[in-house]
């Protein structure tokens, strides 16, 4: 188990130490969580008055705490400072030194330095894999395509023919990239496949979830801008591009050919509907059904989704459904009464 004293941690995270350097650190928890040998942090204000009852040793936090027990690593961003933490004490995984000899590279692939190839990958003709990148057991790169430098393809991760992935991008298990989109045209009393010719470009920097698909395009490219992050089971459509460093939650489904700008953020099981534009900046709640364009920097909610102060005031009314009901029952019930004294 790996141990680091107080001191040391707050050096390698520019951190000003308050209380005893010696204490060690095995690990890092929440602050309800966290053991006698365990660092916590505080990044929500809100959670302060839990401080006194934490069992943690240390604690990272934005300012000075006044009468704690805890050896405090005071910083400007707890966020970064616990990324930075939770590095060090990360589990050191062991991969595949080399290539694994079940592992099949064929002749005309490409293999950049230091590459790790694990058991029964395969690697398609043409393909090209760059330095430092970490390729899976099971997994598969298909014909012409390339994977960057320093990347990590998880186990049974499927890239398919032409497809480009660049630098640092980590792809989870179970993922596939460059599947034939969905794409039929009813012709002679069925169903035809529309050819995908096109391919997948995923920028630098991007995670992908396990189990999600993105399908290769029609014509032309499938495009995942650089620094977007993607979550487990999401399905992003043929032809659709996403900008720069966007958040994409799970089970969220984007259909072809739709635009998503820079900075989006799709919560849990937002769907889009084919063909839309969405904005720099937009926010969309979770659950909600994207039917028609978002211009950049709006907050959207709701099914079908609609600005968030709209929908917010459509929902208060929606949970007074049950009383105004009643009431015009009740008004109805009057207008009779009235009406019959009237006709006597």
């Amino acid at each position: 188990m790996k141990k680091l004293t107080t001191a040391q941690i707050a050096e390698k995270i520019s951190a000003e130490h308050i209380g005893d350097g010696t204490v060690e650190i095995s690990g890092v928890s929440s602050l309800d969580q966290a053991g006698s040998s365990e660092i916590t942090f505080l990044s929500d204000v809100s959670k302060a008055e839990k401080i006194s009852e934490s069992q943690a040793a240390a604690i990272i936090v934005s300012e000075k705490l006044d009468g704690s027990r805890l050896c405090q690593l005071v910083v400007k961003n707890v966020d970064a400072a616990l990324i930075e933490v939770l590095k060090l004490f990360a589990a050191e995984l062991k991969v595949t030194e080399g290539i694994h000899p079940s592992a099949v590279i064929e002749e005309s692939a490409s293999l950049g330095s230091n590459v790790s190839i694990g058991p029964g990958a395969y690697i398609s003709w043409g393909a090209k894999i760059g330095d430092n990148t970490v390729i899976g057991p099971g997994c598969q790169v298909g014909e012409n395509s390339v994977v960057g430098s320093n990347c990590r393809l998880d186990g049974n991760v499927v890239v398919y023919r032409n497809c480009v992935i660049g630098n640092h991008c980590i792809i989870q298990a179970n993922t596939t990239i460059g599947a034939c989109g969905y794409g039929y045209s009813f012709l002679d009393g069925q169903h035809k496949l529309v050819p995908h010719n096109g391919g997948v470009i995923i920028e630098d920097c991007v995670e992908i979830g396990a189990n999600s698909c993105v399908d290769r395009a029609k014509f032309g490219n499938t495009i995942i801008g650089a620094g977007t992050k993607v979550d487990d089971l999401v399905m992003i459509a043929h032809n659709v591009v996403i900008g720069k460093c966007s958040l994409i939650v799970s089970q969220v489904g984007i259909a072809g050919s739709s635009r998503i700008g820079n900075g989006v953020v799709l919560a849990g099981q937002v769907g889009v509907g084919d063909n839309i534009d969405i904005g720099d900046g937009v926010q969309v709640g979770g659950k909600s059904k994207v039917v028609k364009n978002i211009p950049a920097g709006k907050i959207y909610n709701g099914l079908p989704a609609r600005d968030y102060n709209e929908e917010m005031r459509l929902q208060v009314h929606r949970r007074r459904l049950p009383e105004m009901s009643k009431q015009l029952k009740d008004l109805v019930k009057r207008v009779k009464n009235l009406e019959a004294s009237k006709d006597d």
